[in-house]
C-alpha cells in the first residue's frame, strides 16, 4: 500500500514546481499619506505569486509606518524601498504572512534610517524591528477581527503544502512562528516584551521614544539604551540590563514544593517554595551579591485558597530558593509563581505552576491526549481531501 507516500511525494513536488515557477521577482507600490505625517512613496518587492495580495502588502506597510510616524518619529526620508521576507505560496488569511513579511521589512528599514545602527549589535536592532513589526499586525488584526493578538497559529500539512487555520491566537510576546528560540533578535524581543511589562506601556513607548530622540547625530550603544530607559522610567534599571543585555543566562523560576495540612486545630498550614532553575536573576532592584537582606520584588508568588482567597508575595530572586509558609481556614488549591507573565523571557513556563486539586480535565495525561486528537483528526481530514 504506498497510495500515502505517492500522494506527499506528488503534494511535495507540486510545491517545489510552484516555487521554483513562481519565484520572479515583482513590486507593490503606493504612497503613504496620513494626517500630521509626510508622505513616503513606498515600494515594496515581492514574488510573482503574490501578486494576488497586493494589497494586503500595502496596507500593512503603510500600517507599520503610521504606527512607527506616530509612536515614535516620522521616516526620514521620502521614499521607501524594501524586500519582503518570502513567504509560502498558500497561507491561512489568519496566519497574517503577508502582513508580517511587509512589515518586517518596512520595521527594519525605519531603525535603520531612525538611528545610526553601527554600534549596536544586529541582534538588538532585530528586537526593535521584530517588535515593532509584531506591533503594527497586532493592529490590522485588531480592525480586521476585531481580537487583540498578532495572529492565529497556522499548521502546514503534505510536507508543508496544505496550510490549517488551527484558530489558535498567537500574542505579540510569543516567539512561536515566524521567530525561533535560536532566531537572531529572539531575545532581545522578549527583553523588550518584559521591559514593557515592568515599566508598563506608557512608559516604555517613552523610553524608545527618547532613545531615538537622543540617538539623532550619535551612535548610539547598549548603554546609551540602558541609560535612556533608567533615565526615562525614574528607576535604577541596571539590574535588568546586567543581566539580559550584557550577559546570557537562562531565566527559568518554578515551584519547587507545594502543599497545604490541615493541622489538629483544623487550620491548614500551606508551603510554598519558589525555586530559581536557572543562571540568570531577574531581581527588581540593584543590590550586591552580598546583602543580606533582600532587595527588590522582581518574582511574584501568588497562591490561591479553596474559599477563594489568594494572597502575593514578592521575592528578589537572588538566591536559589524562597519558602512563604500560610495559616488559613481552607486548603490551598494552587501556587503560581510570576501569574501576570511579566519575565517574558522565563524559558520554561511549565514550571511556573502547581494544583492541588485533582480531576481529569486537570490531568496533564488528558490535556495531552485532546491535543493528540485534534492533530489525528487534522491528519485524517487533510488526507481525505486529497482522496
Amino acid at each position: 500500500m504506498t497510495i500515502l507516500p505517492v500522494r506527499l511525494l506528488l503534494a511535495g513536488a507540486l510545491a517545489a514546481g510552484v516555487s521554483a515557477c513562481s519565484a520572479s521577482p515583482a513590486e507593490v507600490r503606493g504612497t503613504f499619506e496620513a494626517v500630521g505625517l509626510p508622505r513616503v512613496d513606498v515600494t515594496i518587492g515581492i514574488t510573482s505569486e503574490h501578486q494576488g495580495e497586493s494589497d494586503r502588502y500595502r496596507h500593512a506597510a503603510f500600517t507599520t509606518l503610521r504606527i512607527l510616524g506616530t509612536w515614535l518619529a516620522p521616516f526620514p526620508d521620502a521614499t521607501l524601498s524594501a524586500t519582503a521576507d518570502r513567504t509560502p505560496w498558500w497561507t491561512a488569511p489568519a496566519s497574517m504572512a503577508p502582513e508580517f513579511s511587509a512589515a518586517r521589512a518596512v520595521s527594519r528599514r525605519y531603525w535603520e534610517r531612525a538611528i545610526d545602527t553601527r554600534a549596536l549589535p544586529p541582534w538588538f536592532v532585530s528586537g526593535l524591528s521584530e517588535y515593532a513589526a509584531r506591533r503594527a499586525v497586532s493592529k490590522i488584526v485588531d480592525e480586521r477581527y476585531l481580537a487583540v493578538y498578532r495572529s492565529r497559529a497556522e499548521g502546514r500539512y503534505f510536507g508543508g503544502f496544505v496550510p490549517r487555520d488551527l484558530r489558535v491566537p498567537l500574542r505579540a510576546e510569543d516567539e512561536g512562528d515566524p521567530v525561533g528560540t535560536n532566531a537572531p533578535g529572539a531575545r532581545m524581543l522578549l527583553t523588550l516584551g518584559t521591559l514593557e511589562r515592568w515599566t508598563g506601556r506608557p512608559v516604555f513607548d517613552a523610553i524608545l521614544m527618547e532613545f531615538v530622540k537622543a540617538s539623532t547625530g550619535t551612535q548610539p550603544t547598549l548603554d546609551d539604551f540602558a541609560r535612556v530607559a533608567s533615565r526615562v522610567s525614574g528607576q535604577d534599571l541596571s539590574w535588568f540590563f546586567d543581566e539580559t543585555l550584557k550577559e546570557s543566562g537562562v531565566f527559568d523560576y518554578g515551584i519547587g514544593t507545594f502543599d497545604s495540612r490541615r493541622q489538629p486545630d483544623g487550620s491548614f498550614r500551606t508551603t510554598v517554595v519558589v525555586r530559581r532553575v536557572g543562571d540568570a536573576i531577574f531581581s527588581g532592584a540593584n543590590a550586591s551579591p552580598d546583602t543580606p537582606f533582600e532587595r527588590g520584588r522582581g518574582i511574584v508568588s501568588l497562591t490561591t485558597f479553596a474559599d477563594g482567597e489568594s494572597v502575593r508575595d514578592t521575592w528578589d530572586g537572588r538566591g536559589r530558593e524562597r519558602t512563604f509558609e500560610y495559616r488559613s481556614p481552607s486548603r490551598a488549591v494552587s501556587a503560581e509563581v510570576d501569574p501576570d507573565r511579566v519575565l517574558l523571557l522565563d524559558r520554561n513556563r511549565a514550571n511556573n505552576g502547581v494544583t492541588l486539586e485533582t480531576g481529569p480535565a486537570r490531568t496533564a495525561a488528558t490535556r495531552w491526549a485532546a491535543r493528540w486528537m485534534i492533530w489525528m483528526e487534522d491528519a485524517l481530514l487533510t488526507y481525505v481531501a486529497f482522496t
